[in-house]
């Protein structure tokens, strides 16, 4: 039982690391377009690096037991994977308008299929879920408090800065793409 508990965690934590480490993959030079010169403000993203230090570090800390029931770290291990599965999926769909600090411009386009046809930011979702999930698999409920009080609320932060930026890079056809979808929740946010 302790063997399997420690397998999902391990699981978690790959379906953490897999969309972190295609970081620049897929990305042919051609398809690379010049950076404009104004991003997103950095206090977002620097406030968002920071709550995952604090998250991995209360996983380290403060990991529940290894004996406890299955449900746990399934559940997560399920959750931590459908996470990561949408980060992938949706940074596959931005292409190269990816990038870890919000930017936006004409060159790389607006993205509106995939996982965007239902919601504006699904990675912060998926990263969302993620932790959350790996939160389970440890059984850390510090780290599931830092993941609901610091990681979500640090994306909602970043995601009304890059709205700002597509606002102004997209005008109205951002604005018409926002009133058919979702910030982050489909359906309900």
């Amino acid at each position: 039982m302790t063997t399997l508990v420690l397998v999902l965690r391990t699981v978690s934590l790959l379906a953490f690391a897999g969309p972190m480490l295609l970081v620049g993959r897929g990305r042919s030079r051609e398809a690379q377009t010049p950076r404009p010169p104004r991003g997103a403000p950095p206090a977002p993203v620097v406030a968002n690096f920071t709550t995952f230090g604090l998250f991995f570090a209360s996983l380290l800390i403060f990991p529940g037991s290894s004996r406890a029931s299955m449900a746990l770290p399934l559940s997560g291990c399920v959750l931590a994977v459908g996470g990561a599965a949408l980060v992938l999926r949706s940074r596959a769909e931005l292409g190269p308008a990816w990038s870890f600090v919000p930017r936006a411009h004409q060159g790389t386009g607006l993205v509106t299929t995939g996982p965007y046809r239902l919601m504006r930011h699904p990675i912060y979702l998926g990263l969302v879920l993620l932790t959350l999930g790996q939160a389970l698999a440890f059984g850390s409920w510090p780290a599931g408090s830092i993941a609901l009080l610091g990681i979500a609320p640090t994306f909602g932060w970043r995601a009304r800065a890059e709205e700002t930026l597509l606002s102004d890079a997209f005008g109205e056809r951002y604005a018409l793409y926002r009133r058919r979808t979702e910030m982050i929740i489909p359906y309900l946010l």
